[in-house]
């Protein structure tokens, strides 16, 4: 049961639902307590567990009812004897045919069964086909398709090797040998009894292909999912086409929220295992040397103040919105940061950000600031007006921008300024460093007053660098 409740809760996982560990025990307590006996009463008690919000639960219900669907009622094999041929000229008509003609017999006319009193299969798996359990059979082929790891398809052309693997597993090949064993004999029982469980097989052989496609649109297409996720992550934003912004706003939104849970926690002020040894003796003075009250090395931890500015014009236009994206998510993660956006002109939209939704915000942007030719040394010029000021040692300045500057004046006293007043300057550039100083790029020129300066063209860049911006804050 466990081994099923394990996969349950992997195959949820892979859907987005967030399920914790404490919720899994949850979850499988009440499995215990409920038994797998009665779907609609552990889907339900399942579902109060599992299932937050309404689109959890309309996904929970969805792949509760395809991860535990059992195959359809099959005709038993008790049945079937019992509809055995009761005219023997039928049946010796049937088996006098030649093989087209029986053959086509068989597909247009309902199945013959054998005569109860035939001796029984020999095989475990007709064994199987001829007891009518569909409740074995179905557990018969869940064990086979663990056995072979169906759950590990990755594509749908492996549709075919996991049910014949999984067929193999069950006994077909016992199966198959007991076949040509009765077709041999001339014995009409032993004929019937081959045509019966022949269709049984067929049957089998569609309750399994059905099962490894269950299994693959259960776990492949979440892979398949969480694979695509991984590429946009690491290609490079100039590759990244315009149609795929509503995915990358949501890898976007979950790279805030990481950095958001890592590094928005309260820090302790004292780091207990740092022993202060100059202020405990101190303390302890008037006690002799007897160490009654011990001092701890304090580390005080201040959350960094963002500066952050974002290139938005033609040059960089394949990864502006992307760019702004992650900056507008940024302002959730640090409350301290300042956002502005430039082509030629700079102007502030950190309240932009916080009073519009994130599509709105850079369609502004975008629509007033990026239609414009680059002149990094006029936005410097407006930067020195509007925060230069503002900027201590306490502030770290990013840069987003690929520093080609139309062959014009890059301003780079203003940029120096801004190094010597700063903590730290970030230059994170979109390009790659072999296109660094060439055509109109005048990077040489700003280096020298940067602290660290790197080329970030994939959100897995981003959040890389930013993540450890904010680790050694």
């Amino acid at each position: 049961m466990q081994k099923v409740f394990a996969d349950f809760i992997y195959t949820l996982r892979q859907q987005g639902l967030p399920i914790s560990p404490v919720e899994t025990l949850d979850a499988l307590h009440v499995t215990e307590l409920l038994g797998f006996a009665d779907r609609q009463v552990l889907r339900q008690g399942l579902g109060l567990v599992l299932a937050k919000t309404t689109e959890d639960k309309l996904t929970y219900d969805h792949y509760f009812e395809q991860f535990f669907q059992f195959a359809p009622d099959q005709p038993s094999s008790a049945e079937a004897l019992e509809n055995s041929l009761s005219e023997n000229e039928q049946s010796e008509t049937a088996l006098d045919a030649s093989p087209s003609q029986a053959s086509a017999e068989q597909q247009q006319s309902p199945e013959q069964d054998a005569d109860p009193s035939a001796a029984p299969p020999q095989s475990a798996l007709g064994q199987l086909l001829l007891d009518g359990d569909n409740a074995a059979t179905a557990m018969a082929v869940a064990q086979a398709g663990s056995d072979e790891n169906v759950q590990q398809i990755q594509i749908f052309t492996q549709r075919p090797l996991f049910a014949y693997r999984m067929m193999n597993r069950m006994g077909n090949e016992a199966l198959n040998q007991e076949l040509l064993e009765l077709d041999e004999s001339n014995e009409l029982q032993d004929r019937q009894l081959a045509l019966q469980l022949r269709n049984a097989q067929a049957r089998l052989q569609e309750q399994v292909k059905d099962y490894v496609e269950q299994q693959y649109l259960l776990y492949a297409e979440a892979k398949g999912k969480q694979l695509r996720e991984d590429t946009l992550q690491s290609v490079k934003l100039t590759n990244v086409d315009f149609h795929y912004m509503k995915q990358m706003s949501v890898l976007v939104r979950k790279a805030a929220k990481r950095l958001a849970s890592l590094h928005s926690r309260k820090k302790k002020v004292r780091k207990r295992g740092m022993l202060d040894v100059r202020k405990t003796i101190a303390a302890n003075a008037a006690f002799d040397g007897v160490l009654f009250h011990t001092r701890w090395k304090t580390t005080t931890v201040e959350r960094p103040k963002i500066i952050c500015l974002c290139d938005v014009s033609g040059s960089v236009s394949r990864v502006a919105r992307f760019l702004l994206l992650f900056l507008h998510s940024l302002q959730d993660v640090l409350p301290r940061t300042r956002s502005f956006v430039f082509a030629s002109d700079m102007g502030e939209v950190t309240e932009q950000f916080k009073q519009h939704d994130v599509e709105q915000a850079i369609a502004e942007v975008m629509a007033k600031w990026a239609n414009q030719p680059t002149n990094y040394g006029k936005a410097l010029e407006d930067f020195e007006e509007l925060a230069l000021t503002d900027i201590d040692n306490k502030t770290t300045v990013i840069m987003l921008g690929d520093a080609r500057n139309n062959n014009g004046d890059g301003q780079a006293k203003i940029w120096q300024d801004v190094y010597q007043r700063a903590g730290r300057v970030l230059w994170l550039n979109p390009e790659n460093t072999y296109s660094w100083d060439t055509g109109d790029s005048i990077m040489a020129d700003y280096r020298p007053y940067c602290s660290q300066v790197d080329s970030c063209n994939s959100l897995r860049d981003l959040e890389r660098i930013l993540g450890g911006l904010l680790k050694h804050s």
